[in-house]
């Protein structure tokens, strides 16, 4: 599943996938303005088959954030 995310985000903020990690975060990735972050979330939904929240949208701001967030949807 990491290795999911890192592509999605990768690929969506033009980052290099090795390049993604606990410190990637909405204030430190200059592609990571609100159309990229609603790119990344249908990106997100799509490849896990899920459907995120309006909060949980809200508090995907970081790489953590994300997986937590996809690790409760994917466990619930």
């Amino acid at each position: 599943m990491e290795r999911r995310i890192k592509q999605i985000m990768a690929d969506v903020l033009d980052l290099n996938p090795k390049s993604v990690d606990d410190s990637t975060c909405q204030d430190r990735v200059a592609a990571w303005d609100s159309l990229n972050h609603i790119q990344l979330v249908l990106a997100l939904e799509q490849e896990f088959a899920v459907s995120f929240e309006v909060g949980e949208i809200e508090a995907m701001l970081s790489y953590p954030d994300i997986r937590q967030v996809l690790e409760r949807k994917l466990h619930a």
